[in-house]
């Protein structure tokens, strides 16, 4: 029985290795934040009179990461634009493959203060990270605790790739603080994948059965 069992748990983790390896993109938990663009990311700051860059690393004495260490996750301040301004700070990942159908992940929260609404803006923009080309998912208002959000983008098909991009937007001098944490981009497993796993554990029950007359 034991042996058995075993095989079984092992096909059923070459079927998970195979779909973590071959279908995740991006799986990044912000652990340097500053290190990003240097991974083909992107940080873009339109808005104007601000006193701080953009998405920068996260700050414990705000709040603490969702997962890791208590800094690592990104973060997008009120004073990115001026007073009076409206906020328009982006933080848009590397490319990826958009052939088959890709789910998208993230948490985001805001900084637990009600008297401001931090409204976060996500979707998709060209290979390139044209803001401009930017087909927007959702906007949403940041809660005052991590909060998954995720999506699926249908296959676009051979050669598409897209990235994701994601905005801390609206009126500055209503806004305070936000952040994201474990954002993943990941592609969704094909049927046949776990088809495979399913008709080899078909197989061996079928052995067992025999075996057992």
């Amino acid at each position: 029985m034991f042996k058995k069992t075993v095989m079984v748990l092992a096909l059923l983790g070459a079927a998970a290795s195979a779909h973590a390896e071959q279908y995740t993109f991006i799986n990044e938990g912000f652990n340097n934040v500053p290190g990003l663009t240097g991974q083909g990311w992107k940080v873009v700051n339109n808005a104007s009179g601000g006193v701080t860059p953009g998405w920068v690393q996260g700050d414990q004495t705000n709040f603490t990461a969702h997962t890791g260490a208590p800094e690592s996750y990104a973060s997008s301040l009120w004073s990115d634009a001026g007073a009076g301004q409206s906020l328009a700070s982006w933080l848009i990942t590397s490319a990826f493959s958009t052939e088959f159908d890709t789910q998208v992940s993230f948490w985001a929260r805001g900084g637990g203060d009600a008297t401001y609404l931090d409204q976060l803006t996500y979707g998709l923009v060209n290979s390139a990270g044209d803001i401009s080309s930017l087909i927007t998912t959702a906007t949403v208002t940041a809660l005052d605790d991590w909060t998954r959000y995720t999506f699926t983008i249908a296959g676009q098909g051979a050669g598409s790739t897209a990235r994701f991009a994601l905005g801390h937007v609206g009126d500055a001098d209503a806004a305070n603080i936000v952040g994201i944490d474990d954002l993943r981009v990941a592609q969704v497993p094909e049927p046949s994948t776990w088809a495979l796993a399913g008709v080899s554990l078909l197989g061996l029950m079928a052995a067992r059965r025999r075996r057992a007359r």
